[in-house]
């Protein structure tokens, strides 16, 4: 971040401060995030904050910033180490640089079903598997979910050969790279603010991504088909500055934690039944073409992907994977159906 862009947002922080009505005893706190207001996790801020006013009974307070108003991703996550910011809600494949104990989330197919990936979530392991972000000043709380990342395209997809050549949009992860070049795609890593000309003029021929955010983001506008892959489950994050949890009294801790938790429960209902909703809109609607997977169909996509796994061992908490595998070994397998 440059020098100038910190002085901005340090300056709209602290009048981000400055406007909040005056109230005794009150802990006033800035939250900070990338999304529209269209999509559910920026509006569970907006239900965090709510629910942290209701149950600390107007004593702790909390401004949201949403549509990268306080920067992109990297500098919010700066800013949440240095306490410069308060919260940030953020998707655990951008926090690997942090603690590769996130990186198992990236791993292809990783979750069963729906049903095991929530479960997990919301498990105690699943917050042990972040634990290490405190190290780094980074405070997890909880977890969101993005729903299912699909691919959407321009060229129909119904097998991983069909792939070949293809230019396809990723987050600028290794891994989540890797799922592409082992279907023969060419993945290009790109600023999610780009995508859409991308796609429009052509730069590339394709992305990945959650129902919602292709919705969002306008990019059915641009594409003629949405292939239901399910690749992965995107969890997020809600995390807090680790110095400015170190403030707060254990009541006050517990207080913000029960907001966080009712937060989760409410993001994760609300995203799911929003993305099938919007599937569902799809498929009623001329274009795009949504390309409902066989299940010996995304079978073939599991065993071409394989490779990654193997592959990138280094990069992965093996233990932690293995731990996922048996807490999930006795649900069925499901397609996604969202």
């Amino acid at each position: 971040m440059t020098t100038m862009k910190r002085l901005g947002i340090c300056a709209l922080l602290a009048a981000l401060v400055l406007s909040f009505p005056a109230a005794s005893f009150a802990r006033e706190f800035v939250m900070g995030h990338t999304g529209q207001p269209l999509v559910t996790f920026a509006q569970a801020g907006e239900k965090f904050a709510e629910l942290l006013d209701k149950h600390s009974g107007g004593k702790m307070k909390v401004q949201v910033m949403g549509a990268a108003a306080l920067g992109n991703n990297r500098e919010g996550i700066e800013q949440i180490q240095q306490g410069v910011t308060d919260f940030w809600l953020i998707s655990t494949g951008l926090l690997a640089p942090f603690t590769k104990a996130v990186t198992v989330y990236d791993i292809p197919y990783l979750f069963k079903s729906e049903k095991a990936a929530l479960d997990f979530v919301n498990s105690d392991l699943a917050m042990e598997v972040v634990k290490p972000l405190e190290e780094k000043g980074i405070k997890p709380l909880g977890y969101f979910i993005m729903g299912w990342r699909h691919t959407h395209s321009n060229i129909a997809i119904r097998t991983p050969e069909d792939l070949k050549g293809v230019k396809i949009r990723t987050e600028p992860a290794p891994i989540r790279m890797a799922i592409f070049k082992a279907m023969g795609a060419n993945p290009i890593p790109m600023d999610f603010g780009e995508v859409f000309t991308s796609l429009q003029q052509g730069v590339i021929d394709a992305g990945e991504n959650t129902f919602e955010n292709i919705k969002s983001q306008g990019f059915h506008t641009v594409q003629k088909y949405i292939t239901t892959d399910g690749h992965i489950l995107d969890p997020m994050l809600i995390v807090m500055s680790k110095k400015s949890w170190d403030k707060l009294s254990d009541e006050e801790k517990a207080v913000l934690q029960k907001a966080v938790d009712e937060t989760c429960k409410w993001e994760q209902d609300n995203v799911l039944a929003n993305n099938k909703k919007i599937m569902e809109e799809f498929k009623a609607a001329p274009s795009p073409e949504v390309i409902e997977l066989t299940a010996e169909q995304r079978q073939g996509f599991r065993e071409a992907s394989k490779s990654v796994l193997k592959d990138h061992e280094k990069d992965i908490d093996m233990a932690i994977y293995e731990k996922i595998m048996k807490f999930q070994e006795a649900y069925p397998e499901e397609a996604p159906n969202s």
